[in-house]
């Protein structure tokens, strides 16, 4: 619109103050142009605290505030701009947001009053302000007139059509006494993650807890005694956390240089690489997007869903049955969850100084596998135990070592019935079969 286009110079044209007002607008309009195709969300607070004093007194006012309108216009107060006057509050007053305003700029409105122009009608209040001559050896100054942003507050529940605004607080009632209740969890529109604490406390929350994970799966993971048995997800998992939390932990060392959408997008990505690991159908969940105007409302999905995963417990799907060698070569493995003898499959891992073809051909007819209260019965009147077939490969969830065979107990016989009511599983092995090594594993479906 002519509004804001550019004003054309020429040569013996009579200057008038419109014509620098004209291409102040100009100006105004290229940067603020540039500035919203290329930063997304550019308009928000950059800081602000609340005069906690006066809302004890039933009133509403800031002790300080910087950031920028949606219209582009850059505010800091005190400083450049003056602080809005305090707003007096209603008592019974609830439910309601608080907005900073500045008047609009609109062909044919008058944008700058004097500093005792009532109202909230101008954009800007005039002040004189001497200014001296930058020129090297010059003393001279001039008294020039200024205009500052001229700020208010008003209430949702008030006419805002005119004015550019950002919410920056919500009453939650102002009670009989006059004391003002605000809610705590209201976040203001920002355009970074210093702004509010409660912006700072998600990137500091998300931190600790993938630490504190991270260090128990490292742990977990260098444990002697489960050494070599970690899943591939195991690693993943531990990968992931890894990553984010390098990433993380770079932004809150810059949180002034974060901004919510992006922090928005760090945290539905963790999210959904998580999910892999913690959700049951292994994808992530479906989030209702990044709202610049509610900021709260974005996050807290996206937090909920990211605590639940983050203190999920991964459980194993491989779990080793220690096997203690007791006389006449018996082997006894103590099936503590009982779970287990229903949801998952029993294997044999098996290591031996001889070809595995011949291992794996030979065991299966030389060993006897049953409950401990029955082997002894199976070994001396050669009863058939539980039957154990060679296995083509080694199964996923296990750690893979060279040289190891693999065997499956079948679980559809009685005597693996009989299991549930046992002290433990038990196994003997006829035959030379030297330097043999047993591991037993119950793999989860």
């Amino acid at each position: 619109m002519e509004h804001d286009n550019r004003v054309v110079w020429s040569e013996g044209m009579f200057l008038r103050v419109q014509h620098f007002q004209q291409q102040d607008r100009w100006t105004e309009k290229l940067v603020k142009s540039v500035v919203r195709e290329l930063v997304k969300f550019p308009w928000g607070v950059s800081r602000i605290a609340i005069n906690e004093q006066l809302l004890g007194n039933g009133m509403f006012a800031l002790s300080s505030v910087r950031g920028v309108m949606p219209d582009g216009s850059i505010f800091e107060a005190p400083g450049p701009v003056d602080l809005p006057p305090a707003l007096r509050l209603e008592e019974g007053t609830k439910n309601v947001f608080v907005y900073l305003c500045l008047p609009m700029q609109q062909p044919g409105l008058a944008e700058i009053g004097g500093e005792t122009t009532p109202g909230r009608s101008v954009r800007y209040a005039r002040r004189k302000y001497e200014v001296q001559d930058t020129n090297e050896g010059s003393s001279i100054s001039a008294l020039l007139d200024v205009g500052r942003l001229r700020l208010s507050f008003l209430l949702s529940d008030e006419e805002l059509a005119g004015y550019d605004r950002i919410a920056v607080a919500r009453i939650v009632e102002v009670r009989q006494d006059q004391s003002v209740v605000l809610d705590d969890s209201f976040i203001a529109p920002s355009i970074n993650c210093t702004a509010q604490l409660q912006l700072e406390n998600i990137v500091t929350e998300l931190l600790g807890i993938m630490s504190h994970r991270a260090e128990a799966i490292a742990d977990r993971m260098g444990d002697p005694s489960i050494r070599g048995t970690a899943e591939v997800s195991d690693f993943q998992f531990l990968q992931a956390l890894n990553r984010n939390e390098a990433v993380f932990r770079h932004h809150r060392e810059n949180l002034s240089a974060l901004h919510p959408e992006t922090l928005y997008v760090l945290c539905t990505q963790l999210a959904g690489e998580l999910s892999t690991f913690t959700k049951e159908r292994r994808r992530g969940s479906v989030f209702p997007g990044y709202r610049h105007l509610d900021l709260r409302g974005s996050f807290d999905p996206v937090l909920l869903d990211l605590r639940e995963s983050l203190s999920s417990v991964l459980e194993r799907s491989a779990i080793e049955i220690p096997l203690d060698e007791r006389k006449h070569g018996v082997r006894v493995g103590t099936i503590t969850d009982r779970s287990l003898l229903v949801g998952s499959g029993f294997v044999l891992a098996v290591r031996c100084d001889m070809p595995s073809e011949a291992l794996r051909s030979t065991l299966p007819r030389q060993i006897k596998v049953g409950p401990v209260e029955r082997i002894a019965e199976l070994v001396n009147v050669a009863l058939p135990g539980i039957a154990v077939r060679p296995l083509p490969v080694a199964p996923r969830q296990l750690p893979y070592r060279p040289g190891t065979s693999y065997f499956e107990l079948d679980r559809d016989g009685a005597l693996w019935k009989q299991l549930s009511t046992s002290g433990a599983i038990a196994m003997h092995l006829a035959g030379d079969f030297p330097a043999i090594e047993f591991e037993l594993w119950a793999i989860k479906s």
